[in-house]
């Protein structure tokens, strides 16, 4: 497995102590692969109970449908986890990415507009940054299961979201 960007612990240490954070995980888990954003968000909600700067939202019926929750939130930084297709990527690959970046890989989740047009959407509420955790997918065929690939690569970010929660480095409020 390969992250591509800014270190992954380092981003998250970051993004977990300035301000308030909204984390967003899309996808589709009947698709395989496609749902890996859905399954990291549902078990970071339990993870980051007890801290009020994050506020981490499941979206199983597309990233479009959470939009307003930007404007109710007001978050310094938006955090999307989402499933990738990179032509020559390898499965299970994690890519840390910009909203200027997104023109140069694929969101294969079942999105009905564009990542980029949703992201420049949700910056017209707030100035907030954005940062996508995107993942290299296998399969998303409808009924297919996570691959091991993407399995280990939901496996390494739950630990590293863990890192990060338990070393301190998280504001506990709303002051920063």
């Amino acid at each position: 497995m390969i992250e591509y960007g800014e270190g992954l612990v380092d981003v998250l240490r970051r993004l977990f102590s300035e301000g308030r954070l909204l984390i967003l995980g899309t996808g589709n888990i009947l698709r395989g692969d496609d749902g890996i954003g859905v399954l990291v968000a549902k078990r970071l909600r339990r993870l980051v109970k007890g801290l009020k700067n994050v506020k981490v939202v499941v979206c199983e019926s597309g990233l479009e449908n959470m939009t307003y929750l930007v404007s109710l939130y007001r978050p310094t930084h938006i955090l999307i986890i989402d499933a990738v297709y990179v032509v020559n990527g390898l499965p299970g690959d994690i890519y840390i990415l910009k909203p200027e970046d997104l023109s140069n890989y694929q969101s294969v989740t079942t999105h009905h507009l564009p990542l980029k047009l949703i992201v420049d959407y949700m910056r017209s509420y707030v100035d907030a940054e954005v940062t996508i955790i995107g993942v290299q997918v296998k399969n998303i065929d409808l009924g297919s299961r996570l691959s091991d690939e993407v399995l280990k690569a939901y496996e390494y970010l739950i630990n590293v979201f863990k890192e990060v929660i338990s070393s301190g480095s998280v504001s506990k409020d709303l002051s920063n």
